[in-house]
């Protein structure tokens, strides 16, 4: 993994709505099912997955704790 971190994303723009999703213009693979706040996870091999979260300000404090928030 090269980049974990927590951004706004748009899901009906980005990945064409709700649900297990495949992203439009190298937007990678989503995972979301409500809000706008995922984690980004940006490998070696130039794949991306977005995790949805409806808490991104825990999920940068435990990124953060164990050494995994990388932008």
């Amino acid at each position: 993994m090269t980049k974990s971190f927590v951004r706004q994303y748009s899901a009906m723009t980005e990945y064409g709505g709700w649900g297990l999703r495949l992203g439009l213009f190298g937007k990678g693979t989503a995972f979301n099912v409500s809000g706008d706040k995922g984690l980004q996870l940006e490998f070696t091999n130039n794949k991306k997955l977005l995790i949805g979260t409806n808490k991104p300000e825990q999920l940068i404090e435990t990124l953060s704790k164990i050494g995994q928030l990388k932008q």
